[in-house]
């Protein structure tokens, strides 16, 4: 490392070599520099920019008459800062404000350049990707930078902490901070600085010129970058705006407790609601000047007390028999209490598909009866896909419980349920998805999606996923999935994207019997 202090000079063509910027690569016989550019075959083997991670031999030394080169074992930090540094020096054309997306940038390079980087290495690894950004999220704190924390907010895009030095000098700089952590260790010595202020005590040692050691400036402003905080004051406004018309339509919650609101057939929005202290009370139909008679219009009143907790027997009780035999689908339209859109009771019905539970049933049907000529299969009911109801939440907090985890509760679903999805054959509930949204500012978190087995396969889960993603136009889309979920491939069709891995992601949730892996990939669409 000394030997970053000292001025050096190329062999071939006797100039010196600028520290840091073209420290050339070093004979390990003569111990002589040679600039890259004046190698015999014109540049290192594989031509990557900054790669000088050979056993070098000049041509004067060698054996063979002729330069040899020998690639040295790389070790993944090594091979993230190349690729980022090849990156920035070479396609600066593909980042954003200086920043490179770890998947579609820094591991797309890894994989194009797999030969070059690791000759010897006869088989990658499965899990490689994951390692990947593992080894940017554990050195963030002095080698690499994240773009959560400058002006893009995106968490998946890096950069090197230091842009102008080049990898060598930093896998040096790196070994040797690791040999004094050792020497420290062995004495039993205290540390008393942190392994970022280490870091840079010692590239401020061996590399004097502060031009070089300066940092990433996280306070440059591109075009780019006003162009998307004015999207994001855009959609600010938009918002204020969204907000105050849902106090217009919406009453105070608040001088209204545990009330059920009803509304009366209005023909403008600017006429007063009708409120029940009883939810039972019934409410005369009016008859329309222009049309026929209207059903009157209900609000999901999220300040209202849904009793979910009833068993089956109480709760059909209290259902009104059109709703037992339409499959607990209510068929007046509803006004959700988050947005102040008006739901329709459907969001679509399927009478095409044909999921392997039907199947088989069918055939139970047709082989206990093959001797009655005059047998006719019933036809099939029609899967229907709707916003979630309070009637929904009893049997959906089962399944939730029986397939993923105890303890889970979805009644805070009923203050946003356009952005829900329940499939139902007849009264039975077969797949349900959930979407929380504004968790962030610009993102929306998938946080359940659910197929019966039995009728898995058939696109239900596909449809469920479509409407989520519809109801969420704008907006990043965020979801935690397991990584040996095959439910993956599904959200990959849409567009998601793995950003990291979360390692123990489900360990405090998933029962020691599931079979499914406790660490989750986090994916992003975004939009």
């Amino acid at each position: 490392m000394e030997g970053l202090l000292l001025i050096k000079e190329c062999k071939y063509c006797h100039e010196n070599l600028k520290s840091c910027l073209d420290e050339g690569i070093e004979c390990i016989v003569c111990n002589s520099n040679v600039h890259a550019g004046c190698l015999k075959r014109g540049s290192v083997p594989g031509g990557l920019h900054g790669d000088l991670f050979y056993n070098f031999t000049c041509q004067e030394c060698s054996d063979i008459g002729s330069e040899k080169f020998v690639r040295q074992k790389l070790s993944w930090l090594q091979v993230i800062t190349l690729s980022l540094y090849h990156l920035g020096t070479k396609s600066a054309g593909l980042a954003r404000n200086g920043f490179f997306h770890w998947r579609d940038h820094i591991v797309a390079f890894i994989d194009r350049n797999w030969d070059i980087l690791f000759p010897n290495e006869i088989k990658r690894k499965k899990k490689w990707i994951g390692t990947v950004a593992g080894r940017l999220s554990h050195y963030s704190s002095y080698l690499f930078l994240s773009g959560g924390k400058t002006v893009i907010n995106k968490t998946a895009w890096w950069t090197l902490m230091y842009p102008k030095i080049t990898p060598l000098v930093l896998s040096n700089i790196y070994n040797v901070m690791n040999l004094e952590k050792q020497k420290a260790k062995s004495r039993n010595e205290k540390r008393v600085t942190s392994d970022a202020e280490s870091f840079d005590a010692l590239l401020k040692q061996y590399v004097p010129d502060e031009n070089l050691t300066k940092k990433f400036d996280i306070s440059r402003r591109h075009i780019n970058s006003i162009e998307n905080i004015d999207e994001v004051d855009n959609q600010t406004e938009k918002k204020k705006q969204k907000s105050i018309k849902r106090k217009i339509l919406l009453p105070n919650y608040k001088d209204l407790p545990k009330k059920l609101m009803k509304f009366t057939p209005i023909s403008s929005l600017t006429e007063e609601p009708v409120f029940y202290d009883n939810p039972s009370e019934q409410i005369p139909i009016q008859k329309s000047q222009n049309g026929p008679s209207m059903k009157p219009l209900k609000l999901l009143d999220p300040m209202c007390y849904y009793n979910t907790s009833l068993n089956n027997i109480s709760r059909m009780k209290m259902q009104k028999m059109h709703v037992k035999l339409t499959g607990n689908i209510r068929k007046e339209i509803t006004l959700s209490p988050y947005s102040g859109i008006y739901l329709k009771p459907y969001i679509r019905r399927d009478v095409d598909t044909f999921p392997s539970w039907l199947k088989l049933m069918a055939e139970i049907q047709l082989t206990a009866n093959k001797t009655d000529p005059e047998f006719i299969l019933n036809p099939r009911a029609p899967i229907d896909y709707t916003y979630v109801q309070p009637e929904h939440i009893p049997a959906i907090n089962s399944l939730c419980n029986q397939f993923f985890w105890p303890g889970i509760d979805l009644t805070e679903s009923l203050q946003y349920p356009d952005f829900s999805c329940v499939a139902l054959y007849k009264r039975l509930i077969i797949g349900f998805a959930f979407l929380v949204p504004d968790v962030k500012h610009t993102e929306n978190y998938i946080s359940f999606v659910f197929t019966r087995p039995g009728w898995r396969n058939c696109s239900i889960a596909k449809f469920m996923v479509y409407h989520l993603i519809q109801t969420s136009l704008g907006r990043d889309i965020t979801l935690h999935v397991s990584i040996n979920n095959p439910a993956l491939f599904l959200y990959q069709q849409f567009g998601f994207k793995v950003e990291n891995v979360v390692l123990d992601f489900y360990d405090k949730y998933f029962r020691t019997d599931v079979q499914d892996s406790k660490h989750a990939f986090f994916c992003r669409l975004e939009r």
